[in-house]
């Protein structure tokens, strides 16, 4: 199954790793550009396509608005003139492609950063869309400055300066948090507090791994989704935002290894 959803009907995709490297898929859907956004060279690059790679961490200080918002909309709309397909991913296609992804849609049809992120998740059949609040952050204040980056506006200019600092959570921000049990850790909805696991339940698929902003962990049996579908969202028990995601196909890590079945959860360490 390709792992990625036409979200624009100009023919603008937004996937994962793992679409941007079904090139079967890439050519049955006729989408010869790319945009790689990843904290890590991608090894798999097809002389057939074109891309624009960036190198982003999913990170709440990460600056994508500055320098990435405007040569990503560019890259889009010209490959859309040429009559060409082109897909945005990132690892996981959640946070780092869906906020450029956003960005081009309130760009081109002049939305708010909600209505943005409502549309892109109207059109992902199984995938999550939770840019970090750093993202959000920047979404918001695009959509303030109308839609173009000007360095002197005093809201842009407060936006760096607090860029680096601590964010608080918006309430319907999916992730979840650590205990302070060092010794038998305890993970939480940060909305609801609901219990979701512990660090018994985190699969260590390889120790080298250095993903510190996903948990993949065995089987919890209260995602019992997966006897619908293989696929899909993993939601709260309790108050049922989204958490991440789960593939009984498998997932592919950052470090590269495929973990089958798989069920991944974004997280934040909040001290």
């Amino acid at each position: 199954m390709f792992t990625a959803d036409k979200i624009d009907d100009c023919g603008v995709w937004l996937g994962d790793i793992t679409a941007s490297e079904d090139h079967r898929a890439l050519d049955e859907h006729n989408i010869s550009h790319i945009i790689t956004l990843l904290d890590y060279q991608p090894k798999h690059l097809d002389p057939k396509r074109t891309y624009l790679i960036i190198h982003a961490e999913d990170f709440h200080s990460t600056d994508l608005l500055t320098n990435e918002f405007d040569k990503c909309f560019q890259f889009i709309e010209q490959s859309i003139v040429q009559g060409q397909q082109i897909l945005i991913h990132c690892h996981a296609g959640v946070s780092r492609s869906a906020t450029i992804a956003a960005m081009y849609l309130m760009r081109k049809y002049s939305l708010t950063r909600d209505e943005a992120l409502e549309r892109l998740r109207s059109k992902r059949r199984f995938w999550s869309v939770l840019p970090n609040d750093g993202f959000l952050r920047q979404l918001d204040l695009f959509y303030q400055m109308n839609y173009k980056i000007d360095l002197e506006n005093e809201l842009y200019k407060e936006f760096q300066r607090q860029r680096f600092a601590p964010i608080k959570s918006e309430a319907a921000t999916p992730t979840v948090l650590f205990s302070t049990d060092d010794s038998e850790r305890e993970y939480k909805c940060r909305q609801c507090h609901e219990k979701l696991f512990h660090s018994s339940d985190i699969q260590k698929h390889d120790l080298s791994c250095l993903n510190s902003s996903q948990i993949f962990t065995f089987f919890l049996d209260w995602i019992d989704d997966i006897f619908v579908n293989s696929v899909g969202a993993i939601r709260c028990p309790n108050c049922q935002i989204n958490l991440g995601e789960y593939s009984l196909q498998g997932l592919r890590c950052v470090c590269h290894q495929w973990i089958k079945p798989a069920f991944v959860f974004q997280h934040q360490l909040i001290e």
